[in-house]
């Protein structure tokens, strides 16, 4: 029981040190700024049901309505 603490930590210190050790994450694409530009005109033509909150309407109860103008 003694030996319980200081064994997990050791074993929690192998498994992050794998973890980290199989290499960097990409957080971030090379090319974000065309990709988001991509993305707001994506989101200029869609479908007022489907439009974000802050530029359409909010259906989270109702389902959305698809023909309703924005």
């Amino acid at each position: 029981m003694v030996i319980a603490g200081p064994v997990s930590a050791m074993l929690a210190c192998a498994v992050t040190a794998v973890y980290i050790l199989q290499g960097p994450d990409a957080v971030v694409s090379e090319n974000y700024y065309k990709e988001g530009l991509a993305l707001a005109k994506e989101v200029g033509v869609a479908e007022p049901a489907m439009q974000p909150a802050k530029t359409g309407r909010n259906h989270s109860a109702t389902g959305g309505d698809k023909n309703a103008k924005p």
